[in-house]
């Protein structure tokens, strides 16, 4: 269990901001996320180092955290819909809220953070005799996963994501739409996502709480976390699901465009409606509560349906199971893929190619991708491990489909096979 826990974090990285976040929910005075992080042996000084504490630990940013979550979770309770798929749950002990007792909970997320999660969340929740809820090993880019977990579901579902959009491309967020439009259409329901305006709020929070110097402060905290990967390209630049704050309206018009042509209606929510109270503004000066009430306000969370009238091809869910074939000759490493490389199967893929380079380091790698379906970035991950491994220029992709094709495009990964 500890190799594939190693194997995990090498793929997905990003999982470890789930541990960061439990640490702003202790700072602002979460007292179920104080006792989470207790259980799961956290502390703040284990997740990250001090230099990075001053940007994401800052009063502004534990702000930013308390006032998503706690809007959130009105809006949630506002839907009267039962069943609440958590996507990606992270670390956050919704689950022990008890606005959400009699809530069917069912928490997604990466096999790293449920594996950890799981078994500490359901000792609490038998101490505090809450049922109904459940943990599983999800990626939101893969339905089958999904799907899976869906399986005790009777009814409408209200699906959230707080935290998750920001870190997939345009490609992996067509793939999310579309898995997420096919649960809905198939139980009912709604999809509930801050991400879209994220910048926004964080723009404002941070310029009522630490004035002009907020654009700063904000791409410093960006930085921070891009430099947690070790993908070869860093940007701050977001995704066709993230609006920036420095490009509103156009923003706001280019997401609608979007999720129209993914057959998804959009109505946006602003936070003014489910203002929450702040625990980590509450000894602010008056002047500054009242500029963040102001700053928060118009910020909204988008409210997704199905679109009835959307008459596109429906998405093609049959999958291959993902299948890895290596084969050494010499000093040359043959690999077949087959299926979908995702945040899932990217862990399989890797293990089987360092076994197989541990008997015989390869001195060129040729990827047949005839049969590989879609490559998520926890697979663009381990191509960047196996280029380090035998340089740029020596690791050839042949047979890949469009879809793979234009994501290697779009990365950049074709400048270097």
């Amino acid at each position: 269990m500890d190799e594939m826990r190693e194997l995990w974090a090498r793929t997905n990285p990003v999982f470890n901001t789930a541990k960061t976040t439990l640490m702003d929910f202790c700072l602002f005075g979460d007292e179920d996320a104080r006792l989470l992080a207790d259980r799961l042996g956290l502390r703040t000084d284990s997740v990250m180092g001090e230099s990075e504490q001053k940007v994401v630990f800052g009063a502004a940013n534990v702000t930013v955290i308390e006032a998503r979550y706690r809007a959130m979770n009105n809006l949630i309770r506002a839907t009267g819909i039962g069943t609440v798929v958590d996507l990606p749950c992270g670390y956050t002990p919704r689950a022990l809220n008890e606005m959400f007792r009699d809530t069917h909970y069912i928490g997604c997320d990466l096999p790293a953070v449920i594996d950890a999660l799981a078994p500490v969340m359901e000792e609490l929740l038998r101490e505090r005799g809450i049922t109904r809820k459940e943990f599983h090993s999800v990626d939101a880019t893969n339905y089958p996963s999904l799907r899976q977990a869906l399986n005790t579901v009777q009814g409408e579902l209200c699906v959230t994501t707080e935290g998750l959009i920001m870190y997939l491309s345009d490609s992996e967020l067509r793939e999310l739409c579309a898995n997420i439009r096919a649960v809905l259409k198939e139980f009912g329901g709604c999809w509930l996502a801050h991400d879209p305006e994220s910048s926004p709020m964080t723009m404002g929070i941070m310029k009522a709480m630490v004035g002009e110097e907020a654009l700063r402060t904000m791409l410093a905290g960006w930085k921070a976390f891009s430099d947690k990967s070790d993908l070869p390209t860093r940007s701050t630049e977001l995704n066709v699901m993230n609006v920036s704050a420095l490009d509103y309206e156009a923003g706001v018009a280019r997401l609608k465009d979007f999720l129209r042509s993914v057959g998804l209606r959009a109505e946006r929510v602003p936070i003014a409606r489910c203002m929450p109270q702040l625990n980590s503004a509450a000894n602010l000066p008056a002047q500054t509560r009242e500029a963040l009430t102001r700053a928060i306000g118009p910020v909204c969370v988008w409210q997704m349906t199905v679109d009835p009238d959307y008459r596109e091809a429906e998405a093609d869910f049959s999958s291959e199971h993902f299948g890895v074939e290596v084969k050494v000759r010499g000093g040359a490493m043959d690999i077949a893929l087959r299926g979908r490389l995702d945040s899932i199967t990217a862990p399989e893929f890797l293990a089987a190619y360092e076994r197989a380079a541990a008997e015989a380091a390869p001195e060129r790698i040729a990827i047949d991708a005839s049969a590989l379906e879609y490559l998520s970035s926890a697979g663009l991950r381990v191509l960047f491990i196996l280029i380090k491994q035998v340089g740029a220029g020596h690791l050839t992709v042949t047979g890949q489909n469009q879809t793979v094709r234009e994501i290697l495009e779009q990365t950049g990964f074709s400048e270097m096979l």
